[in-house]
């Protein structure tokens, strides 16, 4: 029997296999596809504390702000002297796996879980190897299968209850201002979230996402900025913006986009899944050595007395923000185009943590609550 099957090898899975190796236990990690990586489904645009937990050369390039536009036509520049890193994310996703194997997990690629029981001494996963029927128990079970998670569904019984559908094209190309990313909000180019575009060395990463509709129309629209540049590949995929009522049972845990553990205003996971990832790990080889799984019940706490806190927040301005309309918005840029206001989304503004920039606008200038209601 494994100490611990891990089901999922993208960063969350793959760095909670490479740390509770680390640890000495025996691990075995599940990939449903048949290379990590594979598909592509995220941007890859993430801050630098992604690299205090993973070294990787997967650099594409690096970003110092963003150029945001309106309805109206107009927009306006914020930077900050940080850079945000932006990831060719296969090649990320496999040296997070290689750090996982480095430190002695098994890994298997094409084996696609089909179920997962629990017991009362152990977890029993069943899965296909390469279409061979396969069965492996293990003392813990770790969710990291992203929004169609196969734990969830069979030991948490729990759906995803807010999802916004994405659709990301990469375009040979490349944009006018390459230290910033673009962001473009309206009701031309999305339904509730907001559409992008990231440059990645010699393409152009162009997508968008919606709330509660699809998102091909939207993409339409907005790939038609870019001209005739030529599509070199299409990614899409739901992504869960709100976390779990539970993120554990007796003998599992869940991570990442498997638990909802995502950032509500701007969808990335990378960071805080791999958070997650980490936390989960201490609580999973704790309750192995003392035999004593009630504590996964305290990973449940870690996640909510931390990232969760920002999330919640998130997520409040999220349903607000998700309602504001074209009108509403072109107000809103008179109202922070302000060199003060700019000043302070410079000085604050933080990818991981942007409740904070927006309550300080907020406090500056509270009109704009009566711009987003209005």
């Amino acid at each position: 029997m494994k100490d611990v099957i891990v089901i999922g090898a993208g960063p969350s899975g793959s760095y909670a296999a490479y740390r509770l190796s680390k640890m000495g236990l025996d691990v075995l990690l599940l990939e449903e596809h048949k290379e990590v990586g594979k598909p592509v489904e995220c941007t890859g645009l993430v801050s630098k504390r992604v690299l205090d937990f993973v070294k990787t050369r997967s650099i594409a390039g690096k970003v110092y702000g963003a150029n945001i536009y309106f309805p109206n036509g107009k927009s306006i520049h914020v930077e900050k002297n940080d850079e945000t890193i932006v990831l060719y994310r296969d090649s990320f996703d496999k040296d997070v796996a290689a750090m996982a194997i480095g430190a002695g997990a098994d890994i298997r690629i094409n084996a696609r879980a089909i179920s997962v029981k629990e017991n009362n001494d152990s977890v029993t996963v069943k899965y296909r190897d390469s279409g061979q029927l396969k069965e492996d128990n293990a003392k813990v079970v770790i969710g990291a299968d992203g929004i169609n998670s196969v734990v969830r569904r069979d030991l948490y019984r729990i759906r995803q209850e807010k999802v916004v559908s994405t659709l990301q094209y990469d375009m040979a190309g490349k944009i006018e201002d390459e230290r910033s990313v673009n962001v473009y909000l309206g009701s031309k180019y999305t339904h509730g979230f907001f559409g992008w575009a990231v440059p990645g060395g010699e393409i152009i990463r162009v997508g968008t996402g919606s709330y509660r509709a699809s998102a091909y129309p939207y993409m339409k629209a907005l790939s038609k900025r870019f001209g005739t540049n030529r599509v070199l590949g299409i990614t899409g995929a739901g992504i869960p913006i709100k976390i779990a009522k539970s993120l554990f049972t007796k003998r599992s845990v869940l991570i990442g986009d498997a638990g909802g553990i995502v950032k509500p205003l701007s969808g990335g996971g990378i960071y805080t899944g791999i958070f997650s990832a980490n936390l989960a790990s201490e609580r999973v080889a704790n309750a192995i050595e003392n035999e004593d799984y009630s504590q996964l019940r305290h990973y449940d706490k870690d996640i909510r007395g931390s990232i969760g806190v920002e999330l919640k927040k998130d997520g409040f301005i999220q349903s607000i923000y998700s309602k504001i309309g074209d009108r509403s918005f072109d107000r809103i840029y008179g109202l922070i185009s302000s060199e003060k206001i700019i000043d302070t989304i410079n000085r604050s503004g933080d990818i991981d943590y942007p409740s904070k920039v927006i309550f300080k606008v907020l406090i500056r200038n509270p009109a704009l609550l009566y711009s987003m209601w209005k």
